[in-house]
């Protein structure tokens, strides 16, 4: 195969996913038919059956790949900021430029991990949010080493930064009623300074 033709079938493949995703994120899952993909990709039912043997294959290489991507973009664009915990705020607010550029991505991370069983049946091991407590427990460790936070637990640490991140983009997704730029402002401070009175 050709270097230009294989070029070809990736892009193909790259605007199916892209496509999915957003229909998946529109529709949720269950209801999503190939068809709804095609007509959205402008391409032949077919042709989704080329690169993707199922509905089902086709959702998990939209959670794993373009979701995977977009995690691992965050933690690329914060990687190179010396310090620890203005490394973890930066990462946050990269989380939420995702959120506000491509909001398709973020409703389908946090809307369709939810809703869809059938899926997790199929695929017990996804977890799109353990990369980030990976991440924010790897940052914790750091931040302890370095003096910038005391020792504290790390598992509990990550799940209070994840969890609060995933509820802001799921309350802004949803209502549209947060400002979640001043939200993360809000958390900056209180992880900076604690919630003793001053």
């Amino acid at each position: 195969m050709s270097n230009q033709r294989a070029a070809t079938r990736r892009n193909k493949r790259d605007l199916i996913l892209e496509k999915a995703i957003e229909v998946f994120a529109q529709k949720g899952s269950q209801q999503t038919t190939v068809a709804d993909i095609a007509k959205k990709a402008k391409i032949a039912q077919g042709t989704v059956y080329v690169y993707f043997s199922s509905k089902e294959e086709l959702l998990n290489e939209c959670m794993q790949q373009i979701i995977g991507t977009e995690i691992e973009s965050i933690i690329e664009a914060t990687k190179d900021i010396p310090d620890t915990m203005d490394r973890l705020f930066s990462f946050f607010e990269q989380h939420i430029a995702l959120v506000k550029a491509k909001p398709y991505i973020a409703r389908f991370l946090t809307m369709e991990a939810r809703q869809n069983d059938d899926f997790f049946a199929l695929y017990p091991d996804y977890n799109p949010l353990k990369r980030y407590l990976d991440y924010v427990k790897d940052l914790g460790r750091k931040a302890i080493a370095e003096k910038r936070i005391r020792d504290l637990d790390l598992d509990a640490f990550a799940y209070l930064i994840v969890g609060v991140m995933d509820l802001a983009m799921t309350q802004w997704l949803v209502y549209k009623d947060l400002d979640i730029a001043s939200m993360a402002a809000s958390i900056r401070d209180i992880l900076k300074y604690g919630v003793n009175e001053k």
